[in-house]
């Protein structure tokens, strides 16, 4: 017998095996309208609110036939007999894959924030913080940031070693010693004036001493005694700031916790505490921001989060990069019935420039 959970298996599922249906025009409409407004409002949504709020021509009996049908199709769920509907874990995935409408953030904001990760901020840590609260201020969530741990391992010496034709070996030495072969066309003598430029200027040195403005000093003094592509600069430094920070630990921060007391999904007190108990321990966060293994942008909505104080939440994750390796990760928690259009957009953007300014 072809049970009704049978026939849902072979329907379109998404790659986190949510059921996808081929809903029609209107189905689509009603569904995106039913989840925009309770996004505003946190109030199940009834027939009679959508035909008067939205422009779709439909009388509210249609609508509220239609509503039934999204109901049996597992997208929406009625809390109440005598109340309207409320999104399931399985509408909220088809709105953010299919349905949910592109937000452009104001030209203000994008040079506010250009102008603060750009001119204020000096190491990576600081960064990334910076770039974490920012994320929390444009979209009103609480935030989760990693960054590569700075650790205490001091540059004692660099050389460049010419081992080949347009080949070089860069050593850097700290408590141990780590080299990579470059394909850097210079010869002996050039690797030796870059090694001591590079002595000069980084011998001592701490990862949290490393500064963009320190960077940008070495390759002012590179142009002025040596001609060298600033690429050359570029490869050399991210081998050594990999040397120095490589230990597979990441730090964790986190960013307006306390905004969760703002939603009415949390209005329970047990509840709240359980959230706060569980953002306060760093190991949880860290687990819970490394489960998110997507190349871009990533959600996990209701029970797609692996902890089950989560469960009532969504998670937005983004990578950004330090060279081509994936540095860390900013995250946002927030309800599910979060706004993904401006979190998705938000996240994008701020990677985008934490990427400029890395690379």
């Amino acid at each position: 017998m072809l049970t009704r959970e049978c026939l849902y298996d072979v329907l379109f599922k998404d790659r986190k095996g949510c059921l996808y249906m081929d809903l029609n025009d209107r189905k689509r409409k009603i569904l995106q309208a039913i989840i925009d407004e309770y996004i505003g409002t946190a109030e199940p949504v009834g027939s009679r609110s959508i035909s008067k709020k939205e422009n779709l021509g439909l009388s509210s009996a249609t609508i509220r036939n239609e509503m039934a049908d999204l109901e049996e199709m597992g997208y929406l769920i009625q809390p109440h007999t005598s109340a309207g509907r409320i999104p399931s874990d399985e509408g909220y995935r088809f709105y953010v894959n299919s349905l949910m409408r592109k937000y452009k953030i104001g030209m203000e904001a994008v040079a506010q924030l250009q102008s603060v990760l750009e001119t204020r901020v000096s190491q990576l840590e600081k960064l990334i913080r910076y770039a974490g609260a920012i994320a929390s201020n444009l979209t009103e969530y609480t935030t989760v940031v990693t960054a590569p741990k700075e650790q205490e391992f001091e540059i004692n010496k660099i050389d460049l070693v010419p081992i080949a034709t347009q080949t070089v070996m860069l050593i850097v030495v700290t408590r141990t010693v780590r080299n990579k072969v470059m394909n850097i066309d210079i010869d002996s003598a050039t690797c030796m004036s870059l090694a001591n430029i590079l002595n000069e200027h980084l011998a001592g040195l701490k990862a949290g001493e490393i500064t963009f403005d320190k960077i940008q000093d070495i390759q002012k003094d590179i142009e002025n005694r040596l001609s060298l592509h600033p690429k050359v600069l570029i490869d050399i430094m991210h081998f050594v700031y990999e040397t120095i920070t490589d230990s597979g630990e990441t730090e964790i921060y986190v960013n307006n916790a306390k905004s969760i007391l703002k939603y009415p999904e949390y209005n329970d007190v047990e509840k709240a505490e359980k959230i706060f108990t569980f953002l306060d321990d760093k190991e949880n966060l860290k687990k819970l921001v490394a489960s998110s293994d997507a190349d871009g942008i990533e959600a996990k909505i209701g029970k797609e989060n692996d902890f089950e104080i989560l469960q009532d939440c969504s998670l937005v994750t983004i990578n950004y990069s330090l060279g081509n390796k994936k540095a860390g990760k900013i995250g946002v928690i927030g309800p599910k019935r979060m706004n993904y259009s401006k979190v998705f957009a938000s996240l994008d953007l701020i990677s985008n420039e934490i990427d400029k300014i890395l690379n």
